[in-house]
């Protein structure tokens, strides 16, 4: 459990709505791609309205900085279905790192592997108290590419389970390419959390408006979206 899971929700009953029309995104879904189970493949491309409005303040206010610049999505809403599936297959992938075959329900005996893979994934807890951010509609993954459609390099790949995938990694570098991905990494940062967004402690790529983590991060006393 994280810490932010302990702050209420009180959900605003806001609806999901699609982004499709708005935003540039990866296309296909990097995780529909991979098989995860989206029972409904019109809804993938979704987030709450309040989150809507102010990634499109985020992304006028990139452009303003540099006009060849664009937001794009990597995901964003999640079904609690398709983050069990993400989470698995993370907790998979680990173990297969460390050379490790064991069932899953012996996992509690690496802790290590749980922590690793719980630090860049939330757990699907059913309990909806404790919502995985992106199961909200609040949460969304996502970088940058120039006027040809290429994505900037900023480091590291999204979902990169290790440390260069933590905001200010490179805040220290001396390299050249060092110094310009934190240049870049703090462009996105302010961008979107100048227009209301908290961004996710180790993921440079992750932010939100209105989950719990938000809350936390701006110590607000509830949440205003719970899972949906």
């Amino acid at each position: 459990m994280k810490p932010w899971n302990q702050i209420p929700i009180i959900d605003n009953t806001e609806p999901l709505i699609s982004i499709e029309k708005y935003f540039k995104f990866i296309d296909p879904h990097p995780y529909y791609k991979l098989g995860a189970p989206y029972k409904n493949k019109s809804k993938i491309w979704s987030l709450r309205k309040g989150v809507v409005d102010k990634l499109m303040n985020a992304n006028k206010l990139l452009k303003i900085i540099n006009k060849n610049y664009s937001l794009i999505i990597y995901d964003a809403w999640r079904p609690i279905e398709v983050q069990s599936f993400m989470f698995n297959r993370a907790l998979e992938t680990e173990l297969n790192r460390k050379g490790l075959s064991i069932s899953k329900d012996k996992i509690n005996n690496h802790p290590e592997v749980l922590k690793k893979v719980e630090r860049f994934w939330a757990y699907p807890d059913l309990n909806k108290k404790y919502p995985p951010p992106h199961s909200t509609g609040a949460a969304i993954d996502l970088t940058i590419i120039d006027g040809s459609g290429d994505l900037i390099d900023m480091g590291c790949e999204i979902d990169n389970l290790d440390g260069k995938s933590v905001p200010d990694f490179y805040k220290n570098s001396s390299s050249k390419d060092g110094m310009l991905w934190n240049i870049r990494r703090n462009l996105l940062k302010n961008v979107m959390c100048y227009s209301g967004f908290s961004q996710h402690p180790n993921e440079w790529w992750h932010f939100s408006y209105g989950d719990q983590l938000w809350a936390w991060q701006n110590d607000f006393k509830k949440a205003i979206y719970g899972r949906i």
